[in-house]
């Protein structure tokens, strides 16, 4: 969502507020125009109408309409409203070093918040109460932070609590997504179902931006997987890669493409043609953005994508593809919020080169990160290597 929509929905919920009550009819706009009347100025309730969505509108509104509104709710006018937006951003959100022009560098600021929440349980659980109202903080700390090692624990919180203030599609996708995600590797099978069908019920608008798109066919595509829906999953497929093609300009200008968003997800899938698909028309940045990502970011965006294809190649038998991929990575180039979650991914992958004695120490690996992510659906698959390794284990005795 650009800035002046994000502010937008700030003035609008901030008149909701002062009302007192959702403005959802057009006798709402109705009580509000004549609660504007009493400050001595006259406006048409279909303006109100067009403001908060009830009618069809450009999205543009004239000045003299947001300043009143901005008055309504006690400033002086919309560029005082929008100057408090920042002022008033949340004290702990805003602790930390300035850049040299002593401008805030947000995305410094978000991590050392990412930090402190990792290292203390208390602060986990509590913080997004306050934290989330803040617009800036929706941008640096949720949207461009999501920290998917915490995608088991009470995290997922905030992101029910970013919902309370983005409404958008694009929001919804990013919200939505995330939580089907921590409940399919918590192995929460009703919240699941629930997160699904909100996905599926939330448009692909125009204003929806590659990641959120692409995650939602993924997770389209994954759900359909696991319910064993042939048909419906080549009725997705076939309507990815038709939006595919709309978002190839905006691959060419991210770090994540579009082919990245939906690999994330049916990577977890036996569907290797669609991944080899995928990797092999992968879309990549050819113009860089450093304002938005920084290059320790994009580091770890590339460090993920090796994994990803290490796991999609050894799924499809080909050994030398994968550990071609597999010997790009460096796990000290995964980010904060991300070491857990694609660590599990690489040992996993891993396993399948190591000698006896390294399957050990992949095995006590996985063991702690699965326990300290509560990422249950990874414990069946190390069952399964314990299995294969016991078997491996008996018949070489009988050899012997």
């Amino acid at each position: 969502m650009n800035t002046i929509s994000r502010i937008l929905n700030e003035l609008r919920q901030a008149v909701k507020n002062k009302m007192g009550k959702d403005i959802s009819s057009s006798s709402h706009c109705e009580e509000l125009a004549a609660e504007i009347k009493k400050m001595g100025i006259v406006i048409n309730p279909q303006t109100f109408r067009r403001f908060f969505g009830l009618i069809k509108s450009s999205g543009k509104f004239h000045i003299y309409t947001l300043d009143t509104l901005a008055q309504y709710c006690d400033f002086s006018d919309f560029a005082t409203f929008k100057k408090s937006l920042i002022d008033d951003e949340l004290e702990l959100f805003l602790e930390g070093v300035k850049t040299e022009s002593q401008e805030f560098d947000y995305w410094k600021l978000s991590e050392t918040l990412c930090s402190k929440i990792i290292e203390s349980p208390s602060l986990l659980a509590s913080v997004h109460h306050q934290l989330l109202k803040y617009p800036l903080a929706r941008t640096f700390f949720m949207e461009h932070h999501p920290m998917r090692d915490l995608a088991g624990t009470v995290y997922l919180q905030y992101f029910q609590e970013y919902l309370k203030y983005e409404e958008t599609n694009e929001a919804r996708l990013f919200a939505y997504g995330f939580l089907y995600m921590g409940s399919f590797l918590t192995q929460n099978n009703e919240f699941r179902n629930i997160y699904f069908n909100k996905i599926e019920e939330t448009p692909l608008t125009t204003d929806v931006y590659i990641l959120p798109a692409g995650r939602k066919f993924g997770v389209l595509l994954l759900e359909v997987w696991l319910r064993k829906d042939e048909i419906k999953f080549n009725k997705i497929w076939n309507e990815m890669l038709f939006v595919r093609q709309r978002y190839k300009e905006f691959s060419e200008r991210s770090v994540c493409s579009f082919e990245y968003a939906v690999l994330e997800h049916i990577i977890f899938t036996d569907k290797t043609e669609e991944m080899l698909f995928l990797i092999e028309n992968n879309t990549f940045q050819v113009h860089s953005d450093r304002k938005f990502i920084t290059q320790h970011r994009k580091e770890n965006h590339d460090t993920c994508w090796n994994i990803m294809c290490a796991m999609a190649y050894i799924k499809a038998k080909k050994q030398a593809k994968s550990k071609s991929y597999l010997n790009k990575v460096s796990l000290d180039k995964l980010a904060l919020g991300w070491k857990k979650y694609y660590s599990i991914m690489y040992y996993f992958v891993y396993y399948n080169f190591a000698d006896r004695e390294e399957i050990s120490k992949i095995i006590d690996e996985l063991t702690q990160l699965i326990e300290e992510t509560h990422f249950t659906y990874y414990s069946g698959r190390l069952r399964e290597l314990l299995k294969a390794r016991t078997c491996a284990d008996q018949s070489l005795l009988q050899t012997s």
